[in-house]
C-alpha cells in the first residue's frame, strides 16, 4: 500500500466516527438523565442501526492537502460510490484530463474486475469503520461538561472523554483508542453523535491494512449532520498526524475534506447508469463549481490523483 492510499484509508476509517456543524457555547451545564457513558452508547447504537444506506445522494467533495486542492462530484449507486474529479488546484480540468476521467470511470463498466476490487475496498473500510464505531462506548470513559447550541438552534450535550484504563483493544486497528482523548458532542433529541475532536496523548500503533505508528500530538476532527431525508453523514474531516509507515517511511498527514451540495438521487442506480451520469456532468454549467474556482487553491500544480 503506497502512502496516498494509506492516507485515504486513514480518512475512511476515522470518517466512520461521523459528526456536525460548529456549535456556539451557551455556558449552561448539562442536567443528565442518564450517565455520559450510557448517552454515548445509545447514540452509537442509533448510528449502527440506521446508517442511511438505503438513501442515495450526489454531493461535492473538496479535499485539501499541502500538495493539492481537488474537488470531486460523488454519486452513490446501488453498486457502490463513484466519484469524478472536476477541479484541481482551483482550476477546471483540461480537455485531456476530462477525457482521462471519463475513460477511468468507463473502465469500471468495461472491466468488472476493476470495480469488484474497488468495491471490496469500500466494503472493507465500511466494516472496519463499524467495528471502530461499536467500540467507542467501551474504549473511553465520558464526562458531562455542559450544553451548547447547534447551528439550527438544537441543543447539544458536550462531553469529554479519556481512555478507559480497563480497555483491551481486541485488534491492532483499535489500539489507537488506547492513546486518545478529546471532546464529543451529542444531539440528545436526535440521539446522534454530531461532532468529535480528538488528539493522541501518546504514540500508538495502527493496523489499517498496513502496520505503522502515529506520534503523540496528532489530532482529528469530524462533523456530521442530517443531510436530508433523515440521512446523517459526515460533512467535514480534518486530519493532522505524523508517524511512520512500517516503522521505516515517515508519514505526514495534513488533510481536510469537506462535503457539500447534497441532493438526493434515485435509490436504484446501477453502476453503468452512475458512470453515465457522472460522464455527462458538465462542471462548466455548475454554479457551485464556478464559485469554487474563484477561491484560492492550496498547493502547487501537482497532477490530479484519481479517487
Amino acid at each position: 500500500m503506497n502512502l496516498p492510499t494509506l492516507k485515504l484509508r486513514l480518512i475512511a476509517v476515522l470518517t466512520s466516527l461521523w459528526l456536525a456543524g460548529l456549535p456556539v457555547c451557551s455556558g449552561q451545564q448539562a442536567n443528565p438523565a442518564v450517565s455520559a457513558d450510557e448517552l454515548v452508547k445509545r447514540a452509537v447504537e442509533t448510528q449502527l442501526k440506521d446508517p442511511g444506506g438505503n438513501i442515495h445522494f450526489m454531493y461535492r467533495l473538496h479535499r485539501q492537502t499541502p500538495e493539492r486542492d481537488e474537488v470531486r462530484e460523488v454519486l452513490e449507486t446501488s453498486d457502490g460510490t463513484l466519484a469524478r474529479l472536476i477541479m484541481a488546484n482551483g482550476k477546471p480540468l483540461s480537455d485531456d484530463q476530462q477525457q482521462a476521467e471519463e475513460q477511468r470511470l468507463s473502465r469500471y463498466v468495461n472491466d468488472p474486475s476493476q470495480w469488484q476490487q474497488r468495491r471490496k475496498r469500500q466494503k472493507d473500510d465500511e466494516e472496519r469503520s463499524n467495528r471502530m464505531l461499536a467500540e467507542l462506548p467501551n474504549a473511553f470513559r465520558y464526562t458531562y461538561e455542559g450544553t451548547e447550541t447547534g447551528p439550527n438552534g438544537e441543543e447539544w450535550t458536550r462531553l469529554s472523554f479519556s481512555p478507559n484504563p480497563n480497555y483491551q483493544a481486541p485488534s491492532r486497528e483499535l489500539r489507537v483508542f488506547e492513546g486518545m482523548e478529546g471532546k464529543m458532542w451529542v444531539d440528545v433529541a436526535a440521539n446522534r453523535l454530531v461532532r468529535m475532536q480528538a488528539k493522541l496523548i501518546r504514540d500508538v500503533d495502527f493496523g489499517w491494512g498496513i502496520l505503522g505508528r502515529l506520534y503523540r500530538g496528532g489530532s482529528f476532527e469530524i462533523e456530521q449532520r442530517d443531510i436530508g431525508s433523515g440521512r446523517w453523514d459526515v460533512i467535514k474531516t480534518v486530519l493532522n498526524f505524523d508517524g511512520k509507515e512500517l516503522m521505516l517511511k515517515n508519514l505526514h498527514i495534513k488533510d481536510t475534506e469537506t462535503l457539500s451540495d447534497f441532493h438526493r438521487v434515485p435509490e436504484k442506480i446501477s453502476l453503468a447508469e452512475g458512470v453515465k451520469m457522472l460522464n455527462q456532468y458538465n462542471p462548466g454549467q455548475d454554479t457551485v463549481a464556478e464559485q469554487q474556482a474563484a477561491r484560492p487553491a492550496m498547493g502547487g500544480g501537482t497532477p490530479p490523483k484519481h479517487f
